[in-house]
């Protein structure tokens, strides 16, 4: 039987501690003898509610997940039949293991928020955008003069878009 990958649903922000559970328990069934084929947990920070555990069946999945706190069971198409588990396929997960740079969804105008750096927790708007170089040139907007600072693409979250920008991206799609 070949592994699929299946979805327990978790606590949301207690992935990474569901993950570390769950991989505890696969190691315990493992001390006490018992042959279940469980062979990755893995967690995403851009998949929220969710752990990906990487086994030959779903009851082996289930098994565990009953044991283990935070966890809400096996996530499944029909309640109550295990044998409608939800599998993920390798190539759905390339989109939550490999997210788009921060850099790939600004737009000019945008506002933002630096989330690291000297002006940490500082609002900005981007005033321009460098992709080869995963750079962003903003303006802080309580500085008393607009400052062009230029940071990186991971170092800041988006918090409002810029209306009129999207709009553009949108007809010239």
């Amino acid at each position: 039987m070949e592994p699929k990958i299946y979805v327990v649903r978790a606590t949301v922000r207690q992935e990474q501690v569901v993950a570390k559970l769950l991989y505890q328990e696969v190691g315990n069934m493992i001390k006490r003898g018992e042959q279940e084929k469980v062979y990755s947990v893995l967690y995403s920070p851009n998949l929220k509610g969710y752990v990906l555990v990487e086994a030959d069946s779903p009851g082996v999945v289930q098994d565990i997940a009953k044991n283990t706190p935070k966890t809400k069971g096996l996530l499944l198409k029909e309640k109550g039949n295990i044998n409608s588990a939800g599998t993920i396929d390798i190539k759905d997960l390339e989109e939550i293991l490999m997210p788009t740079p921060v850099v790939e969804d600004v737009n000019k105008g945008d506002l933002v928020e630096l989330v690291s750096g000297p002006f940490k927790k500082e609002k900005a708007r981007v005033a321009k955008i460098d992709k080869d170089k995963n750079e962003i040139t903003v303006e802080l907007i309580e500085a008393a003069v607009p400052i062009p600072v230029i940071v990186k693409g991971d170092d800041l979250k988006i918090i409002k878009r810029n209306e009129d920008e999207k709009e553009k991206d949108e007809a010239n799609n």
